[in-house]
């Protein structure tokens, strides 16, 4: 998400954090994001309650522990899918899809590439990052998705990181909208000479997702 051992310092660094993020489309709030960790465990869940016509309404539950077992469990009116993934040293050891026909060409070990984190400490890692966070690899048991800084921008007292996210291989993200490929843009205060994550803004053509600090 070399690497690893990197964002690993960086998570224990905190030995206990929590942040709750409001989900926003346009102005409308869909739901809640909220992500914790405690030594080396780390939790990500999110509701959305509130998609236009309750298309994309659901929720998703995720662990990481320190010994890098990522858990995610999303639960919709379409459907429910669980994922465990076994990461050691950046490598996919192990990957179990429930049910079955949830699985992808990259849910099989053997393909995924070196050097992934989990989507749990993903987040862990814009949250905790100083400076603009690095490059990562993520990787969620059926797709692997390419994130790439930008050179960030200081103003004030906020940091700007721009990111491109791309998913290099595995189905796309939320069928049949099939987003590929999006822009990411990270904002930080930085205030009191610490940095916190403010903001996360997502786009891809006329989507617009935006990720807001509950202060």
């Amino acid at each position: 998400m070399k690497l690893i051992a990197m964002l690993a310092a960086l998570l224990l660094a905190s030995p206990l954090a929590a942040q709750t993020f409001d989900v926003k489309l346009g102005g409308k709030t869909l739901g809640t994001l909220s992500y914790s960790a405690k030594g080396g465990d780390t939790t990500l869940s999110s509701t959305l309650d509130s998609t236009p016509m309750g298309v994309f309404n659901g929720t998703f539950t995720g662990s990481s522990s320190a010994k890098g077992q990522f858990i995610g469990d999303s639960k919709s009116s379409r459907k429910q899918r669980v994922v465990t993934v076994d990461i050691e040293q950046g490598r996919a050891t192990s990957v179990e899809v429930t049910p079955a026909d949830e699985m992808t060409d990259l849910s099989d070990k053997s393909r995924v590439p070196e050097d992934v984190i989990d989507p749990v400490r993903t987040i862990g890692a814009f949250i905790a990052a100083t400076g603009c966070p690095p490059s990562m690899r993520m990787y969620d048991g059926r797709r692997v998705v390419t994130l790439t800084p930008q050179a960030g921008k200081e103003d004030g007292t906020s940091l700007i990181c721009p990111m491109s996210y791309k998913v290099v291989a595995g189905p796309d993200h939320l069928s049949p909208l099939g987003i590929s490929n999006a822009k990411m843009e990270l904002l930080y205060d930085t205030s009191s000479g610490a940095q916190t994550l403010q903001e996360i803004k997502v786009s891809s053509g006329v989507f617009r997702l935006k990720l807001l600090l509950r202060n």
